[in-house]
């Protein structure tokens, strides 16, 4: 299963990819929504974590282009729902500093679901 991660903090990148790589799962980082969509052009992921503010970018129109491609997601964050669009609000939030029991659940969750 192939876990796209979305984050341009290098060090929370390399902990997620780690975290997630160690309990079995294939995780890709992107550090832009460019590259990101160049992965999902590729092979688009079995769930996505991503954060919200990426240096100049909201990762927001990421959010539904993954949306659009019944890729579940989450987002990685301090912030909370209501630093999102209105049309994001419902997404899932995982609240930094990151619980990894948390983000292996929600992965379940979206795979029992699919």
């Amino acid at each position: 299963m192939t876990i796209l991660i979305v984050e341009d903090d290098p060090l929370i990148a390399m902990d997620l990819e780690d975290e997630l790589t160690d309990r079995g799962f294939d995780a890709v980082c992107a550090t832009t929504v460019a590259d990101a969509q160049s992965i999902l052009a590729q092979q688009p992921p079995s769930f996505a974590f991503l954060d919200m503010h990426l240096r100049t970018d909201t990762s927001f129109d990421l959010a539904r282009e993954l949306r659009a491609q019944g890729v579940p997601f989450a987002f990685v964050s301090g912030n909370d729902a209501s630093s999102l669009p209105e049309d994001l609000r419902s997404s899932q939030i995982l609240t930094k500093p990151i619980n990894f029991d948390d983000l292996v659940r929600m992965i379940a969750e979206a795979e029992k679901s699919s």
